[in-house]
């Protein structure tokens, strides 16, 4: 019973420890884009501006479908995942919509 009641603890905490793992190291903020180029994304959040690299690899998505940095506007609304490589913040994914509703 002991035994049984050990596996399931570690089992238990494995499970629980997954997510962590593969979100180590990320960094997600929300808030509005001010600027965008072909390189560097820069959005204004409530704690202030934050900048991003943008690679080849970097997925955008506009209101739930695949986009392109060239759909990307400043005013948009975005959520950025992001990783800390080579001592900068580069954008793994980059979640938007349009900021004004016209």
């Amino acid at each position: 019973m002991r035994n049984a009641f050990a596996s399931l603890l570690l089992a238990f905490c494995a499970l629980g420890a997954s997510p962590l793992v593969a979100h180590e190291g990320g960094h997600d903020v929300r808030g509005t884009v001010t600027s965008v180029g072909p390189e560097e994304l820069t959005v204004k959040t409530s704690h202030g501006e934050e900048k991003f690299a943008l690679t080849s690899e970097t997925e955008f998505v506009k209101d739930g479908a695949p986009a392109t940095a060239k759909d990307l506007k400043p005013a948009d609304r975005a959520v950025v995942h992001s990783k800390k490589k080579a001592g900068r913040l580069e954008a793994v994914k980059v979640e938007f919509r349009r900021g004004a509703r016209r």
